[in-house]
């Protein structure tokens, strides 16, 4: 499976779930782990239980209030999930270092649920969390990545950099864009 969802312009004209359609958006519970292992193995193309390790260290960031994790629940069912997490530049960073703040962390969304809003609906849940903390948001892409690109730009994101320093960042066939997010906008808090 690839790591970037197809684009396609296309994709934007498709119906988004609401609360109707039993789409609900929540932060996560311990019961939710095992479908998010499942769908991150899925994409990461990682075993469920590397990816379950992984989400046990996400824990303990949440804990300590340096993270957290929303899931999309359609039916009674997790069909996505979106982190966010706060970074602070190490000591000794580059000056081009990415800067201190909130970021979306990923978004992933099982392939037989996409086009359907659920991401949009993710970011969206998010940015309204974060902006309880802060007036910013930040997130970074591969260029390649458009789906994304083009979510996060519907929301508000604006490219702020292509030269910058993240420790968590690599990619893979192409250059990262660091984006940021007014969130004192009302676009930019999750309005439409």
């Amino acid at each position: 499976m690839t790591k970037f969802a197809d684009y396609s312009a296309e994709g934007r004209r498709t119906p988004r779930l609401t609360e109707a359609d039993g789409l609900v958006l929540r932060v996560w519970a311990p019961g939710d782990l095992a479908a998010i292992a499942e769908i991150s193995a899925e994409r990461e193309e990682r075993s469920v239980a590397e990816c379950r390790n992984a989400l046990e260290r996400l824990q303990k960031q949440i804990r300590a209030g340096r993270a957290q994790l929303f899931v999309g629940d359609l039916g009674g069912t997790v069909v996505g999930f979106g982190k966010v997490a706060h970074f602070s530049p190490p000591a000794g960073a580059p000056e081009n270092a990415a800067p201190e703040g909130w970021y979306l962390a990923g978004v992933v969304v099982r392939p037989t649920e996409r086009r359907r809003g659920i991401g949009h609906a993710l970011t969206r849940a998010r940015l309204a969390w974060i902006a309880t903390r802060s007036g910013k948001a930040y997130y970074f892409a591969n260029e390649r990545n458009r789906a994304s690109i083009e979510l996060h730009t519907a929301v508000g994101f604006v490219e702020l950099t292509r030269d910058f320093h993240h420790p968590g960042a690599q990619f893979s066939g192409g250059s990262g864009i660091l984006f940021e997010c007014d969130l004192r906008t009302p676009k930019g808090a999750g309005d439409e």
